[in-house]
C-alpha cells in the first residue's frame, strides 16, 4: 500500500511538472510572435490537422518500422557480443576499444557516414539506430554477467542444477537489473536516433516532416511533431520503462534471497 501511494504521488508530481511546462509555454507564446513560439492551442490545432489528413499515421508507421528494426538488430547483436565478452576476458578487452569509440563519437558523425555509405532512406536509418544501440546493450549485458555472485554459481555446481534452472534462478535474476537499464536506455534512444536520422537523411517519416516544417517556418506544425515525439517518449516511460524497472527490482530481491539461502547452507 505505501508503495502504491508513493507511486501515485510521483505521478501527480510528474503531472504537475507537465502543467508548469504548459503554463510557461503559453506565457512565451503571449510574449513572442507566433512564428517563433506558437501557443498550445495553435499547436493542438496543427496536430488535429495532421491527424485528419492522415499525415500523422502514415509517417508514424514509417518511423516506427525503422526504429523497431534498428532496435531489434542492435539488441540482438549487443546481447550476443555482451554475453560472450562477459564469459571471455580476452574478447572483452578486444571489443572494448570499439565500444568506447561508438559511445564517445557524436551521433551526427555516424549519420553523415551512413548517408555516404547507404544514401538517404530506411537502410541508413536502421543502420544508425542498430549501430548506436549495440554498445549500450553490449556494455550492460557484459557487466550484468560479471556482477553475478560467483558463490551462487559454485552452489549451482555443487547441487548440480540443470542448465535451464540455473539460467532461470541465477543468471536472469542476477543480470535483470543491468539488462533492463540497457533496454530502457536503448528504447528511448532509438526513437530519438530514428527521428534525427530522418531529419538529416530521409524522404519520409517524422524527422523528415519536422525538417519540412522548419524550412517553411510552419512553426505550429513543427511544435505539433515535437509534441507527438514527447508523447511517444512519455508513453514509453510509463508503459514499458517503469514496469521493467519494477520487474528488475523484483529480480534483485530474488537474487538476494538466493544468496541468503546459500549463506545458510
Amino acid at each position: 500500500m505505501p508503495n502504491s501511494t508513493t507511486r501515485l504521488n510521483r505521478n501527480y508530481e510528474y503531472l504537475g511538472g507537465v502543467l508548469l511546462l504548459l503554463l510557461g509555454w503559453q506565457l512565451l507564446s503571449m510574449r513572442y510572435n507566433q512564428v517563433l513560439v506558437p501557443s498550445p492551442a495553435e499547436t493542438l490545432q496543427a496536430l488535429v490537422s495532421l491527424v485528419e489528413s492522415g499525415e500523422l499515421a502514415e509517417n508514424l508507421l514509417i518511423t516506427f518500422h525503422r526504429q523497431l528494426a534498428g532496435l531489434a538488430a542492435g539488441i540482438s547483436i549487443g546481447m550476443m557480443s555482451g554475453l560472450l565478452a562477459g564469459c571471455f576476458r580476452r574478447l572483452d578487452l578486444l571489443v572494448q576499444p570499439l565500444i568506447n569509440f561508438l559511445l564517445a563519437v557524436p551521433a551526427i558523425i555516424f549519420v553523415t557516414m551512413a548517408m555516404v555509405w547507404f544514401g538517404m532512406g530506411t537502410t541508413m536509418t536502421v543502420f544508425l539506430v542498430s549501430l548506436l544501440v549495440f554498445p549500450v546493450i553490449h556494455t550492460n549485458a557484459a557487466e550484468g554477467l560479471k556482477a553475478i555472485d560467483p558463490a551462487l554459481l559454485e552452489m549451482a555446481e555443487v547441487y548440480r542444477l540443470p542448465p535451464l534452472l540455473k539460467v532461470r534462478k541465477i543468471y536472469l535474476p542476477g543480470m535483470r537489473h543491468a539488462l533492463i537499464a540497457g533496454f530502457s536506455l536503448a528504447m528511448a534512444s532509438s526513437v530519438r536516433l530514428t527521428v534525427m536520422a530522418e531529419l538529416l537523411g530521409a524522404r519520409e517519416g517524422m524527422g523528415q516532416r519536422i525538417a519540412i516544417a522548419r524550412v517553411y517556418l510552419e512553426t505550429e506544425r513543427l511544435f505539433a511533431w515535437v509534441l507527438v515525439l514527447l508523447v511517444i517518449l512519455i508513453s514509453l516511460e510509463f508503459l514499458f520503462i517503469r514496469p521493467l524497472k519494477r520487474w528488475a527490482g523484483q529480480g534483485q530481491m530474488e537474487a538476494g534471497a538466493l544468496t541468503a539461502r546459500q549463506d545458510g547452507f
